[in-house]
């Protein structure tokens, strides 16, 4: 009879920590998706700082341009020359 209630007990732990497993997957999976989301928020937050860096670079240009009074015949035959 001991060896009975020993393999019930067992069998009882075991059925707790399958148990604890189900959960820490179902959480494990929670997070994946909470750090796939995070990603693409950084990606996309990556992208527009680039766009922003790229757009002041240009108006930069332009402002440049505009600054040295040379027509935009003259600057395009320069920048192809070099």
């Amino acid at each position: 009879m001991a060896r009975r209630v020993n393999k019930a007990a067992i069998q009882t732990k075991i059925d707790k920590l399958e148990e604890q497993i189900s959960k820490l997957q179902e959480r494990t999976v929670a997070l994946q998706d909470e750090q796939d989301k995070l990603q693409e928020e950084l990606k996309t937050a990556e992208k527009a700082e680039r766009e922003a860096a790229e757009k002041a670079q240009m108006d930069a240009i332009v402002k440049a341009v505009k600054k040295s009074k040379k027509k935009p015949e003259e600057i395009m035959a320069f920048l192809t020359e070099n």
